[in-house]
């Protein structure tokens, strides 16, 4: 879908310079044109004709300009709808002009899915398009009356020729009345000549009105069908390609999860092997050290002299060593008589 090309615009550039075609040539025949309404050949009559057909066509090109802008202004809201439905906006329509053609199609199909009915998009689209048609009443009224209003004045300025061509036949002195003849037959070539031209261009730009018009709600429908649908409507199908996707991506899910759990497996490994080399670099020496400088550093910080230290340590191993041997009596500082040695016996 092709939403960039706009009928409405191009078309406005061709009337645009039609009307410096006609400008251009006006300004070339400028003395023909105003010799030929103020020669007298065309009477007052056909020039009233003449200036209501031009009145005619320039109100039917001027609402065809104004419905040319119109589409193009729709057209650009329709372009910047679809991006924004592209970026997923929590409201899209909130910063569109609420009397666009796609923002009340926005709001009528987002309406009905809140009520939980279906969406009816032939009945959405038959009213968009009658809704435009009375938009057009001027200008098909301007095209139909247009070439009417030429053969109007061209019975109109026959009837007076012929008013003059009687009055030529029942006065000998017909001078006035072929005057009249010759001005009703220049006012009907005239009138007839205008109205045509008129049509010919209207009918053109009429028909190329309708084509920006079709381009423009076709436009619509498609945004309808590709973007605004799909978004409130669940079908079978819509559902069932929903679980496919959800189910595709669990899968991959699952995929990454399994990768990451052999990457910390791995990991695990790595960081276990480093632990047992860790540990057999350590040995008892080491350890003996560590715990020599630990000794050291407990001497220093309660501030214990070198011959207190090693008592210290010769009690600890004696008490060490008492719990490993069994208990010696205990030798009294001040024996009593039971404890002196007795004297031996002189026996003779």
């Amino acid at each position: 879908m092709n939403i960039r090309k706009s009928s409405a615009k191009s078309t406005l550039i061709q009337i645009v310079i039609f009307l410096i075609v006609i400008a251009a040539l006006i300004f070339w025949k400028k003395d023909a044109i105003a010799y030929l309404f103020t020669s007298g050949e065309i009477s007052k009559t056909g020039m009233i004709i003449n200036g209501t057909i031009i009145v005619l066509f320039l109100l039917g090109m001027f609402r065809i300009v104004m419905t040319l802008f119109r589409y193009i202004n729709e057209h650009q809201i329709l372009i910047k709808l679809i991006e924004y439905l592209k970026e997923n906006a929590q409201n899209p329509a909130s910063r569109l002009p609420q009397d666009s053609i796609a923002v009340q199609r926005y709001n009528a199909v987002k309406w009905v899915a809140q009520q939980g009915a279906p969406v009816n998009q032939t009945a959405m689209a038959a009213s968009l398009n009658a809704t435009e048609n009375a938009h057009l009443t001027v200008i098909r009224f301007v095209h139909s009356t247009l070439i009417l209003a030429g053969v109007f004045g061209t019975v109109v300025s026959l009837s007076m020729a012929l008013i003059g061509a009687a009055g030529l036949l029942n006065s000998p002195e017909g001078v006035k009345e072929m005057g009249v003849i010759i001005s009703g037959m220049s006012s009907a070539l005239s009138s007839t000549v205008t109205a045509i031209i008129c049509f010919f261009i209207f009918a053109y730009f009429y028909l190329r009105l309708n084509d920006a018009r079709i381009q423009v709600l076709t436009y619509v429908e498609d945004v309808t069908s590709l973007y605004l649908l799909p978004r409130v409507t669940q079908t079978e199908t819509g559902m069932i390609h929903q679980v496919a996707t959800l189910t595709s991506a669990l899968k991959e899910a699952a995929d990454k999860l399994i990768i990451v759990e052999r990457t910390f497996i791995g990991a695990g490994e790595r960081l276990q092997q480093v632990v047992e080399d860790l540990q057999g670099k350590v040995n008892t020496e080491s350890m003996d050290n560590n715990l020599s400088e630990i000794k050291d550093l407990i001497r220093k910080g309660f501030h214990l002299s070198e011959p207190e230290y090693d008592v210290i340590q010769g009690i600890q191993k004696e008490v060490i060593g008492s719990k490993k041997t069994p208990k010696e009596p205990v030798k009294l500082e001040n024996p009593t008589e039971t404890d002196l040695p007795k004297p031996p016996l002189d026996v003779k």
